[in-house]
Protein backbone atom coordinates (compact mmCIF):
# COMPACT_ATOMS: atom_id res chain seq x y z
CA UNK A 1 0.00 0.00 0.00
CA UNK A 2 1.07 3.60 -0.59
CA UNK A 3 1.15 6.17 2.21
CA UNK A 4 1.73 9.93 2.30
CA UNK A 5 3.86 11.73 4.87
CA UNK A 6 3.65 15.49 5.25
CA UNK A 7 6.94 17.24 5.91
CA UNK A 8 8.40 20.73 5.84
CA UNK A 9 8.25 22.28 2.36
CA UNK A 10 11.70 22.37 0.78
CA UNK A 11 12.90 19.51 3.02
CA UNK A 12 11.32 16.66 1.06
CA UNK A 13 14.60 15.21 -0.24
CA UNK A 14 16.27 15.47 3.15
CA UNK A 15 13.29 13.80 4.84
CA UNK A 16 13.14 10.99 2.25
CA UNK A 17 16.88 10.38 2.71
CA UNK A 18 16.43 10.16 6.49
CA UNK A 19 13.54 7.73 6.10
CA UNK A 20 15.58 5.55 3.72
CA UNK A 21 18.46 5.50 6.23
CA UNK A 22 16.41 5.00 9.40
CA UNK A 23 13.66 2.62 8.25
CA UNK A 24 14.63 -0.91 7.28
CA UNK A 25 13.50 -2.45 4.01
CA UNK A 26 11.70 -4.98 6.23
CA UNK A 27 9.08 -2.31 6.90
CA UNK A 28 9.17 -0.28 3.69
CA UNK A 29 9.48 -1.26 0.05
CA UNK A 30 10.02 2.23 -1.36
CA UNK A 31 10.28 5.85 -0.30
CA UNK A 32 9.92 8.43 -3.07
CA UNK A 33 9.06 11.99 -4.02
CA UNK A 34 7.02 12.40 -7.22
CA UNK A 35 8.67 14.93 -9.51
CA UNK A 36 7.91 16.64 -12.79
CA UNK A 37 10.02 17.67 -15.70
CA UNK A 38 9.53 21.10 -17.18
CA UNK A 39 11.29 23.49 -19.46
CA UNK A 40 12.87 26.55 -17.88
CA UNK A 41 14.65 29.38 -19.62
CA UNK A 42 18.22 30.16 -18.51
CA UNK A 43 20.32 32.78 -20.28
CA UNK A 44 18.07 32.79 -23.34
CA UNK A 45 17.78 29.04 -23.92
CA UNK A 46 15.26 26.43 -22.74
CA UNK A 47 16.55 23.68 -20.43
CA UNK A 48 14.83 20.64 -18.94
CA UNK A 49 14.70 20.67 -15.12
CA UNK A 50 13.13 18.42 -12.46
CA UNK A 51 10.95 19.85 -9.71
CA UNK A 52 8.90 18.36 -6.87
CA UNK A 53 5.30 17.68 -7.90
CA UNK A 54 3.70 17.60 -4.42
CA UNK A 55 5.47 20.15 -2.21
CA UNK A 56 5.70 19.12 1.42
CA UNK A 57 5.01 15.41 0.85
CA UNK A 58 6.99 12.17 0.82
CA UNK A 59 5.44 8.87 -0.29
CA UNK A 60 6.20 5.41 1.10
CA UNK A 61 5.15 1.93 0.01
CA UNK A 62 4.70 -0.69 2.72
CA UNK A 63 2.68 -3.78 3.54
CA UNK A 64 3.36 -3.31 7.28
CA UNK A 65 1.75 0.04 8.18
CA UNK A 66 1.68 -0.52 11.95
CA UNK A 67 5.42 -1.30 12.14
CA UNK A 68 6.25 1.41 9.60
CA UNK A 69 4.34 3.94 11.69
CA UNK A 70 6.38 3.03 14.78
CA UNK A 71 9.65 3.42 12.86
CA UNK A 72 8.59 6.71 11.27
CA UNK A 73 7.91 8.23 14.71
CA UNK A 74 11.69 8.14 15.24
CA UNK A 75 12.43 10.15 12.08
CA UNK A 76 12.93 13.91 12.66
CA UNK A 77 11.23 16.44 10.37
CA UNK A 78 7.99 14.53 9.92
CA UNK A 79 5.10 16.85 10.58
CA UNK A 80 2.13 14.57 9.96
CA UNK A 81 1.30 11.08 8.77
CA UNK A 82 -1.74 11.66 6.60
CA UNK A 83 -4.81 9.58 7.36
CA UNK A 84 -3.45 8.61 10.78
CA UNK A 85 -5.86 7.00 13.17
CA UNK A 86 -4.79 5.40 16.44
CA UNK A 87 -1.48 3.59 15.97
CA UNK A 88 -1.23 3.48 12.20
CA UNK A 89 -2.33 5.36 9.10
CA UNK A 90 -4.43 4.68 6.02
CA UNK A 91 -3.17 4.15 2.46
CA UNK A 92 -3.89 6.16 -0.65
CA UNK A 93 -6.98 4.87 -2.41
CA UNK A 94 -6.66 3.12 -5.75
CA UNK A 95 -7.60 6.23 -7.78
CA UNK A 96 -4.88 8.27 -6.05
CA UNK A 97 -2.26 5.58 -6.67
CA UNK A 98 -3.37 5.37 -10.29
CA UNK A 99 -2.87 9.11 -10.77
CA UNK A 100 0.76 8.84 -9.69
CA UNK A 101 1.28 5.72 -11.81
CA UNK A 102 -0.38 7.26 -14.90
CA UNK A 103 1.43 10.58 -14.86
CA UNK A 104 4.84 9.28 -13.77
CA UNK A 105 7.37 6.71 -14.88
CA UNK A 106 8.93 3.95 -12.71
CA UNK A 107 11.08 6.59 -10.98
CA UNK A 108 7.89 8.63 -10.29
CA UNK A 109 8.94 11.42 -12.65
CA UNK A 110 6.27 13.06 -14.79
CA UNK A 111 7.69 13.76 -18.22
CA UNK A 112 6.95 16.77 -20.40
CA UNK A 113 3.85 16.51 -22.57
CA UNK A 114 4.10 17.54 -26.21
CA UNK A 115 1.45 20.04 -27.28
CA UNK A 116 0.45 21.79 -30.45
CA UNK A 117 -1.22 25.19 -30.56
CA UNK A 118 -3.44 26.13 -33.48
CA UNK A 119 -3.86 29.61 -34.93
CA UNK A 120 -6.78 30.24 -32.54
CA UNK A 121 -4.47 29.45 -29.57
CA UNK A 122 -6.30 26.20 -28.81
CA UNK A 123 -3.99 23.64 -27.17
CA UNK A 124 -3.90 20.00 -28.31
CA UNK A 125 -2.05 17.36 -26.29
CA UNK A 126 -0.11 15.20 -28.76
CA UNK A 127 1.75 12.95 -26.34
CA UNK A 128 2.63 12.59 -22.66
CA UNK A 129 1.01 12.27 -19.24
CA UNK A 130 -1.40 15.16 -19.79
CA UNK A 131 -3.17 13.24 -22.54
CA UNK A 132 -5.58 11.63 -20.03
CA UNK A 133 -6.03 14.77 -17.94
CA UNK A 134 -6.77 17.53 -20.46
CA UNK A 135 -10.34 17.68 -19.10
CA UNK A 136 -8.89 18.68 -15.71
CA UNK A 137 -7.05 21.71 -17.13
CA UNK A 138 -7.67 24.96 -15.30
CA UNK A 139 -4.85 27.07 -16.74
CA UNK A 140 -2.47 27.07 -19.70
CA UNK A 141 0.68 29.15 -19.27
CA UNK A 142 2.59 29.13 -22.55
CA UNK A 143 5.17 31.61 -21.27
CA UNK A 144 6.18 29.24 -18.43
CA UNK A 145 5.62 26.16 -20.62
CA UNK A 146 3.15 24.51 -18.25
CA UNK A 147 -0.46 23.43 -17.90
CA UNK A 148 -2.16 23.41 -14.50
CA UNK A 149 -4.59 20.59 -13.82
CA UNK A 150 -6.88 20.18 -10.82
CA UNK A 151 -7.53 16.81 -9.13
CA UNK A 152 -8.93 15.35 -5.93
CA UNK A 153 -5.95 13.92 -4.09
CA UNK A 154 -5.18 12.99 -0.48
CA UNK A 155 -8.54 14.25 0.67
CA UNK A 156 -8.42 17.67 -0.97
CA UNK A 157 -8.35 19.47 -4.29
CA UNK A 158 -4.79 19.94 -5.58
CA UNK A 159 -3.37 21.85 -8.52
CA UNK A 160 -0.56 20.14 -10.39
CA UNK A 161 1.72 22.16 -12.65
CA UNK A 162 2.71 19.93 -15.57
CA UNK A 163 5.48 20.74 -18.06
CA UNK A 164 4.79 21.08 -21.77
CA UNK A 165 6.86 21.32 -24.92
CA UNK A 166 5.36 23.21 -27.85
CA UNK A 167 5.67 21.31 -31.11
CA UNK A 168 5.26 22.99 -34.50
Amino acid sequence: MWYVIQTIGGKEEETADMIRKMVSSNYMEECFIPKRERMKKFHGSWNKVEEILFHGYVFVVSEKPEKLYQKLKQVPRLTKLLGREKDYFFPLNIQERNVIREIGNKEHITSISKVMIDKNKKVYILDGPLKNYMGNTIKVDLHRREIVIQLEFIGRTVKLHMGIEIVE
